[in-house]
């Protein structure tokens, strides 16, 4: 027998096995908020839990002390991730720990990235994965334009909720040296600054968190030159999307604009995270109605592609793509996070314009697939953590992608947007919570929209 921190008695040793039947009904109760419980989730008051502090002290626990750099993969079945920070994951942990009131830990998740030169097409300065212990580049040796951007997106709310001027201007510059040195096709930016295959790539995922921070960055930035020249890239960047739609974006931009025909999940989530205010305040639709009609047909084909049936979980593709990797439909965890959230995101807006029905329905869609993957949470050491999928083994996402990892082992990115789904915490939509010594009554707010909409 094994006792968890909080004292409940599971068996085994609790690397090796999942959450006891009873913990898992107690987490499965606690993650089937009440439309009531929602509203305070977005409301000023951040939503807290037994298990969004148990998900907060695994981050912690797997932060290497001299570096602060969170480690993705404890104990991978593959020794190359072993001892190994993605910089998309260190920025999201940060992102978490900040909410949740865990600043120090926060900042020591983002220092090597503030301390580090902007991107050099001469060395490997925001590469997508660094070694915990030495912040030494590895795997892949290059930079992407999506992990970049989250990192602005983490110094800009951290600095915004902790008065760190240093923090917040590193995230703008970030953007700056997007707008200024990544390559441009017909508005949008490719995936790298230097003078390879990637640097014809586009992917539209990329360019939806792009464009988030873009305007995170204007809500941030006094009136100026400055301002308006990001004003301008999220118009360039946002009319690219809607003329991409829903596909994944294009493998050569210098020799087609044809864009790829699979489906991956992520594209369609980010349409909805960045919040219905960005629809009207930049004017992709005419009126709340034309709005509304998009927004509902968009989550019901997000649910027809993805969702697994007989279950609340989605994959990376839709089943045509799951053919094409030869693999059957698999649970992507983060994914299915990301829809929880996107949903709980969306559920306000269709309430204000008078479809209670439909809002509560997705209410209980991001609750029901919040729950199920709290099945997969894993008993570590120190608190619970999320694996990237439900698969028993390893499996290629897609046909040209790359290997999830299985069930067995705990992954940063699962847990980090457990968290994000546990709280209703959107970091494109939604302030920090302020440190208790300078932060006013109400704390976390919706982006300023008057000031967004400039």
């Amino acid at each position: 027998m094994h006792r968890t921190p909080c004292g409940h008695l599971v068996c085994s040793p609790p690397r090796n096995r999942f959450l006891s039947a009873a913990l898992v009904s107690a987490l499965l109760l606690n993650a089937m908020i009440t439309p009531a419980q929602a509203e305070d989730a977005e409301a000023s008051v951040p939503y807290d839990s037994w298990c969004s502090r148990q998900l907060t002290s695994y981050i912690r626990s797997v932060q290497y002390p001299t570096t602060g750099l969170p480690q993705s993969f404890v104990h991978s079945a593959d020794p190359a991730l072993n001892h190994v920070t993605f910089t998309y994951d260190a920025a999201v942990s940060a992102l978490v720990l900040a909410h949740a009131r865990k600043f120090e830990a926060a900042k020591n998740a983002l220092s090597t990235y503030l301390e580090m030169p902007l991107p050099s097409r001469y060395a490997n300065y925001f590469n997508t994965a660094y070694q915990i212990e030495n912040q030494q580049p590895t795997l892949e040796y290059r930079l992407h334009g999506g992990p970049v951007f989250w990192v602005a997106i983490a110094l800009m709310r951290y600095g915004q909720a902790t008065g760190d001027k240093r923090a917040q201007e590193k995230g703008i510059k970030l953007l700056e040296w997007a707008r200024t040195n990544l390559p441009h096709f017909h508005g949008g930016v490719a995936m790298s600054h230097k003078q390879d295959m990637w640097g014809h790539v586009m992917s539209v995922e990329t360019n939806w968190v792009y464009y988030g921070a873009l305007r995170i960055a204007g809500q941030l930035l006094p009136d100026g030159r400055q301002r308006t020249l990001f004003l301008n890239e999220r118009k360039d960047v946002l009319r690219w999307l809607r003329s991409l739609g829903s596909n994944r974006g294009i493998g050569d931009a210098t020799v087609s604009d044809v864009p790829d025909p699979a489906r991956g999940l992520d594209v369609y989530t980010h349409q909805l995270l960045v919040g219905p205010d960005a629809y009207l305040q930049d004017g992709v639709f005419p009126d709340a109605e034309a709005l509304n009609r998009w927004a509902r047909r968009h989550i019901q084909e997000l649910d027809a592609l993805f969702q697994i049936p007989g279950t609340a979980l989605y994959d990376y593709t839709d089943e045509q793509g799951a053919q094409d990797a030869q693999r059957p439909r698999k649970g992507w965890l983060e994914g299915t996070e990301q829809v929880s959230l996107a949903y709980r995101t969306w559920a306000p807006w269709f309430e204000q314009q008078g479809d209670a029905v439909f809002a509560k329905d997705l209410r209980m869609k991001a609750a029901l697939s919040h729950a199920e993957v709290l099945q997969y949470s894993r008993v570590e050491p120190i608190g619970l953590a999320i694996p990237n999928t439900n698969a028993e083994q390893p499996f290629l996402t897609f046909r040209d992608g790359w290997l999830a990892r299985p069930r067995t082992e705990a992954a940063l990115n699962g847990t980090n947007w457990a968290y994000l789904g546990e709280v209703g915490y959107n970091p494109f939509t939604m302030e920090l919570l302020r440190p208790k010594s300078d932060r006013k009554a109400s704390s976390i707010v919706v982006a300023n929209a008057s000031r967004s909409h400039r």
